[in-house]
C-alpha cells in the first residue's frame, strides 16, 4: 500500500510538473523562437563609397518588390579592429527581414561618425534616380546598432542625430572606462557616449561570461538601462550556441562567436521598433515582457 501511495504522489507530480519519460518538458519562448531563425527574404551584398570617401558594405533583400513595405534602415559600427564581414551571420540575418543594414568597414567606429553618415548615405540614396534604394527604403524608421566600440558609436550617433536615428541596440557596450582615443578619435571626448543622453527607445544586450565580466558587466549593462528615462530593454544572456556567451559572441562561428542566442531578441527589437510587429513587441513590453522570464537571459527587464 505504501508503495501504491508512492506511485500515485509520483503521478501527480509528473503531471504537475510536466514531465515526460523522466524528463522535464522544455520551456519554450515564443518571441525568441520565432525570430531565431532565418526570415523569409533573400539576402544580397555590396559595397559603397559616399561622397566624403567613407567605406561601407550594404546587407539588403535580393527583391524588395517582394517585401510589400519600405525597407527600414540599420546603420552598424564594428568593435575594435572588427569589420562586416565578421558580423555576417548577424547583418545577413536583418536582411532576411526586410531590413537594409549599411555597415562602415572602419576598424575603430566609437566616434559614430561613420555610423550616422551611413544611415544619411542610405536616405539620399532612396531619392536618387538609378540606385537600387530609389524609393525602397523606410527613411523614417532608422536603428542605430553596434558592438563593442561600436556600441559605443552607435550610442552617439543616436545621442547626436534622434533626427534620424529612432532606435538604438547594442552589444556589450563598454563601461566607459574603456574609452579611449585612437585612429577614429583624436581624444577619449571624441569617443565618451552618454546613454543618459539618450531619447530613443534603446535595447542594451551583454553576456554573464568572463570578458564581459571585465568590459560590459551585467552590473554596467544594468546602470545603463537604468540611466535611460524613456522607454528601454535589458538583455543579459547566459548561453549561446550551447556554449557560454561572451563578449565577442555576436561575431560569426568562423572569427570565434557564437551568436545564435543573441538573434532571436535583437531581431525582434528591431522589427518591434522599425515595423511595429506585434509579436515581436511581446518581448520587450506589457506587463509580462518575455525577455524578463527567459531563464538564460536572468536579470532582463523591459520598461
Amino acid at each position: 500500500m505504501r508503495t501504491a501511495a508512492l506511485l500515485a504522489v509520483a503521478s501527480m507530480l509528473v503531471a504537475l510538473l510536466g514531465f515526460s519519460s523522466g524528463t522535464a518538458s522544455a520551456v519554450t519562448y515564443p518571441v525568441e523562437s520565432t525570430f531565431s531563425v532565418a526570415g523569409p527574404y533573400a539576402t544580397t551584398t555590396a559595397t559603397a563609397t559616399d561622397s566624403a570617401g567613407r567605406t561601407y558594405k550594404l546587407f539588403y533583400p535580393s527583391n524588395y518588390a517582394a517585401l510589400g513595405f519600405a525597407s527600414p534602415i540599420v546603420t552598424w559600427g564594428n568593435g575594435t579592429n572588427g569589420t562586416p564581414d565578421m558580423y555576417s551571420t548577424l547583418l545577413n540575418r536583418l536582411a532576411s527581414y526586410g531590413l537594409t543594414v549599411i555597415a562602415s568597414t572602419l576598424a575603430n567606429t566609437g566616434s559614430g561618425n561613420e555610423i550616422d553618415a551611413g544611415a544619411h548615405y542610405l536616405i539620399t540614396q532612396n531619392s536618387t534616380a538609378g540606385s537600387v534604394f530609389n524609393g525602397k527604403l523606410d527613411v523614417a524608421h532608422v536603428a542605430a546598432v553596434g558592438h563593442s566600440q561600436g556600441a559605443g558609436g552607435a550610442t552617439r550617433a543616436a545621442t547626436s542625430d534622434p533626427a534620424t536615428i529612432k532606435t538604438l541596440l547594442t552589444f556589450s557596450l563598454p563601461n566607459t572606462t574603456w574609452v579611449g582615443a585612437n585612429a577614429n578619435c583624436p581624444t577619449a571626448a571624441d569617443c565618451m557616449f552618454n546613454t543618459a543622453a539618450l531619447t530613443v527607445p534603446a535595447f542594451f544586450i551583454s553576456t554573464r561570461g568572463f570578458l564581459d565580466s571585465i568590459i560590459a558587466s551585467p552590473a554596467t549593462t544594468t546602470g545603463y538601462y537604468n540611466s535611460v528615462s524613456g522607454h528601454a530593454a535589458l538583455g543579459l544572456i547566459k548561453k549561446s550556441d550551447g556554449k557560454t556567451a561572451d563578449h565577442n559572441s555576436i561575431q560569426n562561428t568562423a572569427n570565434g562567436g557564437n551568436p545564435g542566442g543573441e538573434l532571436g531578441y535583437a531581431t525582434a527589437w528591431l522589427l518591434y521598433q522599425l515595423r511595429g510587429n506585434t509579436t515581436a513587441a511581446a518581448a520587450f513590453s506589457g506587463v509580462a515582457p518575455e525577455i524578463a522570464s527567459n531563464t538564460n537571459w536572468t536579470g532582463s527587464a523591459a520598461k
